[in-house]
């Protein structure tokens, strides 16, 4: 089960890391490849698999605004929804895996709040398009939420 506390504190201590030096999609670039290192190096934490999709989904929507969120959502619901949720039940009834592993960590399972934060993560990104193009200090929402947010 995951914390949003935790997704929350991945999250941001990523883009601490980049804070101050790059711009808004340059941050969330960096900051979800920093996550997926510590996920390749066997870090199968849930909550930090969670902060790097949140992650992935706000860069995509900081670089390409809308066009890159409607295809973030489309990615968010088709792999970390229906691919996932088969996975599942290929893995609990035939030990069969469809999600390609990448690295040493286990591919992240089916989680109804991880696709809540790849949301979350697509509408921070086109309020960082909107908004925060000189800004180079990002903050990471708390928790997803049901409103669009310029500034979480």
């Amino acid at each position: 089960m995951s914390d949003d506390a935790k997704i929350h504190e991945w999250a941001q201590r990523a883009l601490d890391k980049y804070n101050g030096s790059y711009t808004a999609s340059q941050i969330c670039l960096n900051g979800v490849t920093y996550l997926y290192d510590i996920r390749n190096d066997g870090n199968s934490d849930q909550n930090l698999a969670i902060a790097s999709h949140y992650l992935h989904c706000r860069y995509v929507s900081s670089t390409l605004f809308v066009a890159g969120a409607i295809v973030g959502f489309v990615a968010a619901l088709g792999y970390d929804g229906a691919v996932k949720f088969i996975d599942g039940l290929l893995k609990e009834h035939w030990n069969k895996d469809l999600v390609h592993k990448f690295g040493k960590a286990p591919t992240s399972d089916f989680e109804p709040n991880m696709i809540a934060w790849d949301l979350q993560g697509l509408s921070d990104g086109v309020g960082d398009f909107a908004a925060e193009w000189g800004n180079t200090s990002l903050r990471a929402s708390k928790a997803p939420g049901p409103k669009f947010q310029l500034r979480p």
